[in-house]
């Protein structure tokens, strides 16, 4: 098949601009730096994450409902020992 010449002539015209700016992440990512840990789940650990995920109020991806599960364990185990659960630095400039 054959194109027609005009068709060619303006092909580049049009393919110049790009109508996404794919510079950017498609994710967000934390605001904080901090230490990636990677860990595997069982296909039954993640089913039970995902349901946990479900019934929340707000949508969460995997990271955000595991740091949100520690942050919730972690506040119950310090207040069965009697200890403060550990204060989030703010930075500083």
């Amino acid at each position: 098949m054959e194109l027609p010449l005009g068709l060619l002539l303006c092909y580049h015209k049009t393919m110049i601009k790009s109508t996404r700016d794919n510079t950017t992440p498609r994710w967000k990512r934390s605001a904080v730096k901090g230490t990636l840990i990677g860990v595997r789940l069982q296909p039954s650990q993640l089913r039970a994450l995902d349901a946990w995920i479900d019934k929340q109020d707000a949508p969460l991806t995997r990271p955000e409902a595991i740091r949100a599960m520690m942050e919730t364990i972690l506040h119950i185990l310090s207040k069965d020992r009697g200890e403060k659960p550990a204060k989030k630095v703010k930075a500083t400039k």
